[in-house]
């Protein structure tokens, strides 16, 4: 299953922009388990703190968590996900997706 039939799954509704971000974000080839749970554990592993969010959202927030470390560890300062790079402006992307799936998350997790 990747990010795109997930959404599906859990009935979300995303306007065509978000449709578009999901599908490059799953040619990047991003796999979910095909039974997901509803929702996700989650840590901030900056803060500690631990909750529990939908499983797109916890799915969108690990991956930002793995490109901002990608970023961090890279000479060239690139984010990367499975050998692609993946441009700034597509982790912007997922984040401000986040905040308008779930602001709590947001808050807790991202800002």
């Amino acid at each position: 299953m990747n990010l795109s039939q997930l959404a599906v799954l859990e009935g979300v509704k995303l306007s065509k922009p978000d449709t578009n971000l999901l599908t490059k974000l799953d040619s990047y080839g991003i796999v979910i388990s095909d039974n997901p749970t509803p929702t996700i554990t989650v840590v901030n592993p900056i803060t500690g703190y631990t909750d529990q969010v939908s499983y797109l959202v916890g799915c969108l927030v690990n991956l930002t968590y793995k490109l901002a470390r990608s970023y961090e560890m890279s000479p060239s300062y690139q984010m990367t996900f499975n050998g692609h790079k993946v441009p700034i402006s597509v982790y912007d992307r997922v984040k401000m997706l986040i905040l308008k799936l779930d602001h709590n998350a947001y808050s807790n997790f991202i800002d």
